[in-house]
Formats: C-alpha cells, structure tokens, sequence
C-alpha cells in the first residue's frame, strides 16, 4: 500500500468482500487439514502410555472417538453442496478435539499436567481457521465454555481445574495476538489487491474507468437492464480536433483538456451509469434505464456543458461530438453490446463528418 496503513476496518462494502475472500480463500486451501488436527489429537497417546501404562488405554479410547468424529466432519464438509460448512466444521473440530483431549487426560493417575500441553497446541490452531480477530475471540471463548463443562462433568481435581484454566488463557492470549498478526497480513494483502485491481482497471490520467474495466462492466450493465426489463443507451464521445490542442499548446495542455472533458462528463451523468475512457480522446457510457429521448438529451447536455467549460491558457473552446445508440431490450448480451458499439461508432462518424460539435443519434439517420 506503498507505506498506507492499512485500517482495521473497511468501509462495510470493503469489510463485506474482505469477509467473502477470507472464506473462500480458507475453503480452498483448507478442504484436507481435518487430517491434521486428527494427528495432534493422537500424537499425545504415547505420553499417555508412558505417564500412565494402566489407563493409557482408556485415554486412547476417548482420543480415537474424537478422532472419529473430527474425520466425520471432514468427510461431511467434502460431499457435494456442502463446501460451504467448512468454516464452521473447522470450528466444531476445533472444541470436539479439545473436549476430546481434556477427557483423555482426566482418564490418568498421573501426568495430567503434561497433557495439557496437547489443549494447549489445539488452541494455538484457533488463528489459522479464524476469519478475523472477532470470529476468533468467539471461537476461544466457545472453547473455553465446552472445557470449562468438560472439567465439571468429570470431576476433575481443583487444582487441576485451575492450572488448565491458567494455561487455557496464556494459550488463548497467544492466540489471540497471533490471530492480530494475521489478520493484519491479511488486510494488507487484501488492500493491495484492490488497489492493484483498481489500478488495472482506471485511467490514469482522468481517474475513469479504462477501456478493460468498461469491457468488463458492460455486460454486466446490459445484465442488469435486461433483468429489469428497461432500455439501455450508449454514447460514444470524442473531442474534437484533439491533435490541435497537442500541437499548439502542447502535451500538457493536451492532458488538460482530456481532464476537464472526463471531469465534466462524469458530472453530467448519473452516477450509477457507467463511464470511461474508451481510448485516446474517445469517452463512451452506458446509460441503464435511458431509452433513445432520455439519451439523447443526455448526450445534448454533454456537448453543452464541454463546450461552455473554459480552460485556462486554451483560448479555442473545447467540443466534443456524439454518437448514440439504443436498444428497447437485452438479448442476448453480447450481440446487444457490439450492435451497440457498431452503431454509436457509425454515429460518431456522421456527426463529426457533419461539421462536429453536435450529437448524432438514430431518428438523425431517418
């Protein structure tokens, strides 16, 4: 983010998709790692051999039913239409592996202390299955609630009761800043990448969409006014003799002028409707809900307004001429949308082969 601080909150828009791309980044990546919180319930076993040689084997018990179920879980999460449980399975395996392990321990004479050490690393996996900081204090304190009715239902010794506790929540203060930590890498990847998308997708020069970021929009703005049932007009803008604002005044004045003409544009419009930089000194929009009267008086308030708007040490005014296009209906997209740009283009010739400075819609053409 080039040194930006990346904050701790989006706007709700943001968070929203935040949200949505940590789910389903964790979805992909994480469809197998059941295995894995299966394996550090187990490993634990042959301390509990060691520790314990004449219970060990109840303690396994209760491991291996744990076990059991977390695989469930996993093998539940991977059937079809049912991708979408994984966050939560991630959480439920979470506590099914740290009741699990509590109750294991408490099946031993001896050694119970240090197979706390296994509650312990289970908390510690809580910041990789977390999607922010919230959903992870939620998750330790879900944990915390099931442990806490684990060590009552067994009767566990007070002491021992207490010392669990006091790891419990050193391991979630841990976790709790390790879930800060990556959290903020994930903002901060996420902010990137949106810039990064928004850069690809914006002219530089007049802060509009782009010619890809309007190829990408559109279709989708011809979507959106099928669904509706509503017209959908396009107009295609050039300013007039743009290369004369370059060879007399420079380049710079050149910027000057596609500046002031995209600013009054976008202006002039609504700001729903889509507008860009088609390329050079071409500009196009995509009116949703504008049949061929409502666009062309569009279209006319463009011309007038780049026309009355003056330019410091550009003596000439600035013009523009444009072609519009309608279509009553959507369907299907793609042809509406080249139909769209063919016409408009072959109106924009007409209006600039009809001296420039004016608008050239279809009731023009009889």
């Amino acid at each position: 983010m080039n040194g930006r601080q990346v904050p701790d909150r989006f706007t709700p828009d943001i968070e929203r998709q935040f949200r949505e791309s940590r789910i389903a980044g964790f979805s992909a990546i994480n469809r197998n790692t059941f295995w894995s919180i299966v394996i550090l319930l187990l490993m634990f076993a042959p301390w509990d051999a060691y520790v314990d040689p004449a219970h060990w084997r109840s303690a396994f018990k209760v491991r291996l039913i744990g076990a059991a179920v977390i695989v469930a879980t996993g093998l539940f999460q991977q059937l079809p239409g049912k991708g979408h449980w994984l966050v939560l399975m991630a959480k439920i395996r979470l506590v099914i592996s740290l009741v699990a392990a509590t109750v294991a321990a408490s099946t031993l004479d001896r050694g119970y202390g240090f197979a706390v050490a296994g509650v312990v690393a289970i908390i510690l996996t809580g910041p990789y299955i977390a999607i922010d900081v919230r959903d992870l204090l939620t998750t330790n304190l879900a944990a915390l609630l099931a442990l806490g009715v684990v060590m009552v239902a067994v009767s566990l010794d007070p002491l021992d009761m207490i010392g669990t506790v006091v790891f419990m929540l050193l391991a979630m203060a841990v976790s709790m800043l390790l879930g800060r930590v990556l959290e903020a890498l994930n903002r901060r990847a996420f902010a990137l990448e949106l810039e990064l998308h928004r850069d690809a997708r914006t002219d530089a020069l007049t802060s509009l969409d782009n010619r890809r970021a309007i190829q990408e929009r559109a279709p989708l703005e011809l979507k959106r006014a099928r669904r509706a049932g509503v017209p959908v007009s396009l107009l295609l803008c050039d300013i007039d003799h743009f290369k004369n604002f370059n060879d007399r005044h420079g380049h710079e004045a050149g910027d000057a002028v596609l500046r002031s003409v995209a600013a009054t544009l976008r202006a002039t419009v609504r700001e729903t409707d889509l507008l860009g930089r088609w390329g050079g000194e071409e500009f196009l929009a995509v009116l949703v809900d504008a049949d061929a009267r409502h666009a062309a008086d569009v279209a006319e308030r463009m011309r007038a307004n780049v026309g009355a708007t003056p330019l410091a040490g550009i003596p000439e005014p600035v013009t523009i001429s444009i072609g519009v296009s309608t279509r009553p209906s959507v369907e299907p997209v793609a042809d509406v949308w080249e139909g769209l740009l063919k016409e408009a283009d072959t109106h924009l010739y007409r209006a600039k082969s009809a001296g420039r400075n004016r608008v050239v819609t279809i009731a023009d053409n009889g």
